[in-house]
């Protein structure tokens, strides 16, 4: 993977970029002798510009997808998730030994920091290399030159908004960088956001509403745009724009069950048809009769040039069919659970009917226990097959039902009558998860025994996440009242009997409603991190009563007290069986910058943040828009 210096001073050939969408590969990320371009040349085309726009859409997707998807680092950084994968040392689990600005911080099995910093500035180099050239394209039409111009500084903010709040100050960089360079300066993460809500107050006014699936709409910078609002304080400009959002733009939640009823397994698991359950049906996602859908991922099958997998199953599920492995047993000692397809076929699949999990990401208990506290939740319901706990999984091995083992086809128990544990380890493999969300049909694994969930579309922006977006809003105005409406719009769209009033609506309420909703499709790191901010800039208690100082983040913070409060992993003495014990600090809240890109940046300084080694070299960051601007020439 490249560096952020060798993603500014090294372009990629636009052929790259074109054929981007046409291969799965990443191997279009090596660095190549042939990969010079002259954008005087290439980028003076419409279509030469289109392709670089599809290039951006094209690896935005790689947050949600594959094997350890990036998406899963960001959630261990927060109240809802941590890394279960226990087999092994090198995980992100004790992140105080683990996340140094030198430590392996991009690999599938440690995690993904470096690539939000790596990935973060090669789609901002992408989106400049288009919002520079656009005026040199002949006579292109000037509205469809400002829709594009749009989608550029839609994807540029997109990219800064989880750089800022993963990082904090950082370089700003608004236009293409066509030589060398290695001064760059950090830029007070403020500043950035006044650049960031100028671009997307204009992505607003011209990219346009309706568009191909996958592409940047105006819904799209709306969105993006109420959270710019948010981190900047406009809170009434936030109201606005998702009112209309809400209210004008052709939205609306889906409330009743619609398009294609999958029920896959339903001898073993039957689903009982329900608007949840269809609403995240992969054929539901991105058909005009689902007016929730704001933002997607387009990733299917039948794209066999283009396809990515979700891996949906295997990183979020428990670790309950390895092969070779004892992992649960009977309540009389033997092994409970098929470790093969082969040996299940025809009689009690569990691989297929619920996937192959290894646990890379597993719930914390406030995520899949105390935030469910209503029993008519369709997202917490195990009665029509949304939900899944172990108890609901039965003994399938193979054993069992050739000795006649009365086990076999039974409930899972976590302990036998006399009280002993009967999961080997139950941070990996026991813990519950939301089938509906989760599963996805995974077609070309029907012969090699990996259900892992193939390709298909996913949310990005759904106009679920615009009520709560909205309820924030109103709680910083502190219109408790209206907060309460609009998370009590995604209750009652869930069936939910308990509502919210004023009198019990508070930050904490709004982001419970959020892990309900919007569990593996929201950063939530980010959005802790950004409310952090906010609650620190706005001097607000939070629901503990504490309030925060913006400068002092590091040591003190609501993204820590719900960590403190909410995780049940981090700094509780929780072990995992290779013997890694959880721990997290303050200082978390913000991540390393990789210490290759301060060193290869000779002529200027690159800032480390708090608790990392070289944060004591820093230099004042810059303090205005006027000067970032200048420091680019």
């Amino acid at each position: 993977m490249k560096s952020f210096i060798n993603n500014i001073n090294r372009l990629i050939l636009l052929a790259i970029i074109i054929f981007l969408p046409l291969s799965c590969s990443k191997n279009f990320l090596a660095p190549d002798p042939l990969s010079f371009y002259e954008p005087a040349i290439t980028f003076t085309s419409r279509e030469g510009l289109e392709a670089a726009i599809t290039s951006c859409n094209r690896n935005l997707t790689y947050v949600w997808t594959g094997e350890g998807a990036p998406l899963l680092t960001d959630l261990l950084f927060s109240d809802v998730a941590i890394d279960g994968t226990t087999d092994k040392s090198g995980p992100a689990q004790d992140l105080n030994a683990m996340i140094t600005p030198t430590s392996n911080n991009n690999d599938i099995n440690t995690n993904k920091i470096n690539w939000f910093w790596f990935e973060g500035y090669k789609g901002i180099k992408y989106a400049n290399t288009i919002i520079s050239n656009l005026p040199r394209v002949e006579g292109l039409d000037s509205t469809l030159r400002d829709q594009m111009m749009g989608m550029a500084y839609f994807h540029r903010t997109f990219r800064y908004m989880w750089l800022i709040f993963d990082f904090g100050d950082v370089p700003l960089l608004t236009k293409e960088i066509t030589e060398p360079k290695f001064n760059f300066r950090s830029t007070k993460r403020g500043v950035i956001l006044q650049q960031l809500v100028a671009d997307m107050e204009f992505a607003v006014k011209h990219v346009p509403a309706i568009a191909d699936y996958g592409m940047v709409t105006k819904g799209a910078c709306q969105q993006l745009l109420i959270k710019c609002y948010l981190a900047a304080g406009e809170f009434d400009k936030a109201i606005e724009v998702a009112n209309n959002l809400i209210s004008n733009s052709g939205y609306s939640l889906m409330t009743e069950p619609f398009g294609t009823f999958v029920n896959p397994m339903p001898a073993i698991h039957n689903i009982t048809r329900n608007v949840i359950w269809d609403l995240h049906r992969a054929p539901n996602k991105s058909i005009p009769t689902n007016r929730e859908t704001i933002f997607n991922i387009i990733s299917r099958e039948a794209f066999e040039n283009s396809r990515q997998s979700m891996v949906t199953m295997r990183n979020a599920l428990p670790f309950y069919s390895g092969a070779g492995n004892q992992l649960i047993s009977t309540p009389s000692g033997k092994q409970g659970m098929s470790t093969s397809y082969s040996l299940t076929k025809d009689k009690i699949d569990l691989r297929k009917t619920y996937g192959r999990g290894i646990a890379k990401t597993r719930p914390t208990w406030y995520s899949s226990h105390t935030i469910w506290d209503d029993t008519s939740d369709l997202r917490h319901s195990t009665g029509t097959g949304n939900w899944m706990r172990m108890e609901d999984m039965v003994y399938n091995h193979p054993s069992l039902l050739n000795s006649g083992d009365p086990y076999y086809g039974q409930q899972l128990q976590k302990y036998n009558s006399a009280g002993k544990l009967l999961v080997n380890d139950t941070i990996r493999t026991w813990f519950d998860w939301p089938h509906y969300k989760l599963w996805i049909e995974t077609p070309r694994s029907e012969t090699i025994d990996n259900y892992d969930g193939g390709a298909s579309d996913w949310y990005i922006y759904r106009l679920a996440e615009t009520y709560l977006l909205r309820a924030e809003a109103h709680f910083w105005k502190g219109n408790l009242a209206a907060a309460a409406d609009d998370v009590n719009a995604i209750r009652r769209r869930a069936h939910c009997t308990m509502m919210y009033t004023a009198a019990n609506m508070n930050m904490g309420a709004i982001l419970d409603e959020r892990a309900r909703e919007l569990y593996y499709e929201e950063m939530r790191h980010v959005e802790l991190s950004r409310i952090s901010y906010i609650f620190a800039r706005t001097h607000i208690p939070d629901e503990f009563g504490k309030t925060y100082d913006e400068d002092n983040l590091s040591r003190s913070s609501y993204w820590f007290e719900r960590i403190s409060r909410y995780n049940n992993f981090y700094n509780k003495g929780v072990r995992t069986v290779y013997g890694t014990e959880f721990t997290a600090s303050p200082y978390h809240i913000l991540w390393p910058v990789p210490q290759g890109d301060i060193d290869a940046n000779r002529n200027g300084r690159i800032n480390q943040n708090f608790g990392y080694s070289g944060y004591e070299a820093n230099q004042p960051p810059i303090e205005t828009l006027e000067e970032a601007i200048s420091a680019q020439n």
